[in-house]
């Protein structure tokens, strides 16, 4: 039987005060690595993944980015997309602009979109990411849009048929494909590596799919509420 162990990487193997992963973490991924395929699943793209060295730290078999819209095999080889559609993300920027606030979309490259306001910089701060260049139009494939707001902020003005809307640990909301989170994401690259089942390590609400369908699931101290609630193990 072939098993994949997924990591979350914010709260999960980042701390969010050091945004750093421990050295405990990367021995003991060195010793799953030896029985167990190893793989990342989280809401942030391959490149943001190699520009803050995750890439490295293991030969990872898999990566799940961009909260499950994108996946990559162990040489970054594309192996699974599924773009917002074209009129979606119209609608996003049209409301983001009648709004006067700032989105951020994810091409797998981050574009920033309007000028930035006081939640995006707290949200950055949180995950220690610079604010990408802003742009006017984009021309090419979406495949996740980032929403700022208070916490508890139920972002009722972009709400709209055909995407999911994923409420972070900070004053951000993650918009996606409507039914294709990680756990889609997860079941694709499964299915290419005709792996048989799964382990989730995460901590947030965009966890959530992918906890609820892994064989174990195990939650972070301090991670949501939710999430929690899905878990084998905390």
């Amino acid at each position: 039987m072939k098993q994949i162990l997924f990591f979350d990487v914010d709260g999960t193997l980042f701390d969010n005060k050091h945004h750093k992963v421990p050295q405990s973490a990367i021995d003991t991924l060195q010793i799953l690595g030896r029985h167990y395929l190893l793989g990342i699943a989280t809401g942030r793209s391959l490149h943001t993944l190699s520009e803050f060295k995750i890439t490295e730290m293991y030969p990872w078999d898999v990566y799940v980015c961009n909260n499950g819209q994108l996946a990559y095999d162990a040489n970054h080889k594309e192996i699974y997309r599924n773009p917002l559609k074209p009129e979606i993300v119209d609608n996003f920027l049209s409301i983001a602009k009648q709004r006067k606030e700032p989105l951020l979309l994810g091409t797998p490259y981050w574009y920033q979109f309007q000028e930035v306001n006081d939640y995006q910089r707290e949200a950055h701060d949180y995950f220690n990411l610079p604010i990408p260049q802003a742009i006017g139009d984009i021309h090419q494939d979406v495949f996740m849009i980032c929403l700022y707001g208070p916490k508890g902020f139920n972002y009722e003005a972009y709400q709209m048929e055909g995407v999911d809307l994923l409420p972070g640990q900070s004053t951000y909301c993650d918009v996606i494909a409507k039914g294709s989170g990680k756990e889609v994401g997860i079941a694709k690259v499964m299915n290419i590596l005709h792996a048989d089942t799964y382990v989730a390590f995460g901590d947030s609400d965009n966890d959530l799919g992918m906890l609820k369908n892994a064989d174990y699931a195990i939650v972070l101290g301090q991670g949501s509420e939710s999430a929690k609630q899905l878990a084998d193990y905390i």
